[in-house]
């Protein structure tokens, strides 16, 4: 059985006491589902009616094309909520395939009961309707961040835009992407060697340092590679 408290720091529940996080709970009655390493969360497709807070693990989005070639679309962590841009919708279908990246655990809730219970307060489902309103609105700056990323021509143009993005996020040269190179090859729509090739000679002139998913961005080429 796993503990709800795990989701508690979930951004979805921000600004709700203890009190109100357990007549949810009790009124949503959520559900805990484990997936192993590479097994399907929600196919594209999806007719989706819940949304899905990961409370361990990270799951992977990718959208699949007609041509059976894929994209990583992004990475969900710890907290982060999927399903929420489907049932906001008026399609109700999940636009991606989510893969668990690595054993994970998703605690899901039915979206319509968290406003049409009647145990749950309305001064509660204002929040409710706030906070998602705020993760909604951080997506779609993700999506700007990605189209400005995908808008370059070149490949070393696209791995410095994102890159660019992630350091002033976090605030330090040093940072962690959250993915492998593979994967930030899909990310950035380009081929694996080909990324592989220019990260290195990006490395080589002193732009940047790599190690796994560790990147460190220099300026005036002061990382000189040894």
């Amino acid at each position: 059985m796993l503990d709800l408290e795990i989701i508690r720091d979930s951004i979805l529940f921000k600004n709700i006491d203890d009190i109100d996080f357990d007549i949810i709970c009790a009124e949503t009655k959520p559900s805990a589902k484990f997936f192993s390493a590479g097994e399907p969360v929600q196919l594209q497709g999806d007719k989706v009616e819940k949304i899905g807070i990961i409370a361990e693990g990270r799951i992977l989005s990718f959208k699949y094309h007609y041509d059976g070639s894929s994209q990583l679309l992004r990475t969900f962590h710890q907290n982060d909520i999927i399903g929420l841009e489907a049932v906001s919708s008026t399609f109700f279908t999940s636009p991606s395939m989510l893969t668990a990246d690595t054993g994970c655990a998703v605690v899901f809730f039915r979206y319509s009961l968290f406003f049409s219970s009647h145990g749950i307060s309305p001064s509660c489902k204002i929040i409710l309707l706030q906070n998602i309103t705020k993760i909604l609105s951080d997506e779609n700056i993700k999506i700007t961040y990605k189209v400005d990323v995908l808008s370059k021509h070149t490949i070393r143009e696209r791995i410095l835009t994102h890159l660019s993005i992630i350091s002033e996020k976090r605030g330090s040269h040093t940072f962690d992407i959250g993915m492998n190179q593979e994967q930030f090859a899909q990310y950035l729509c380009v081929n694996r060697s080909t990324l592989s090739r220019e990260l290195n000679a990006m490395r080589r002139e002193g732009l940047i340092r790599f190690s796994r998913t560790t990147y460190t961005l220099c300026s005036a080429g002061q990382c000189i590679h040894r």
